[in-house]
């Protein structure tokens, strides 16, 4: 059986269209979560898979406050992710110059992932343009992909 509109979905609190820019944002995020999550199954330092999977838990958090359900990010868990970027920033040392993407697999494997990241964003971006929303949302997103950047820089510069 065909659905009477296929350019409609549910959301919390309604209908809307596939092409809602919500829909864009939770599609961005869900991709993002799932290579977080292959991420996970190649990292060995089980401190950095439990800051990655705490990451994905976090962007569900995320799409839950934009769909209008429970959930929200906070300046808590924005100074959280400033901390783990420190970390890894330590670790990678000082930016030198240009950094080619990936001349590791796993530095490949994290700058997908930080790729996917600023599409998110950028989804993100669209959203908060047409309805509003959290900055708190807007700076996570942006420093995750610096965390990424700083990740896969510690696979690449070894």
């Amino acid at each position: 059986m065909l659905k009477k509109d296929p350019l409609s979905t549910d959301l919390v609190g309604g209908k809307t269209t596939k092409t809602d820019e919500r829909i864009e944002f939770f599609g961005a995020v869900d991709e993002l979560s799932a290579h977080i999550m292959e991420l996970t199954h190649y990292v060995e330092d089980i401190h950095m898979e439990m800051e990655l999977r705490k990451i994905v838990t976090l962007l569900s958090t995320m799409m839950a406050e934009v769909a209008g359900g429970y959930g929200h990010i906070g300046e808590k868990h924005l100074e959280e992710l400033l901390e783990v970027i420190k970390k890894y920033e330590e670790i990678a040392g000082p930016f030198t110059s240009f950094v080619l993407p990936g001349t590791t697999l796993m530095g490949a494997r994290v700058h997908i992932v930080r790729t996917i990241t600023r599409r998110a964003e950028l989804a993100y971006a669209r959203l908060f343009e047409k309805y509003g929303g959290s900055e708190y949302i807007f700076e996570y997103l942006n420093k995750l992909s610096t965390l990424f950047y700083a990740i896969a820089r510690t696979y690449d510069e070894k």
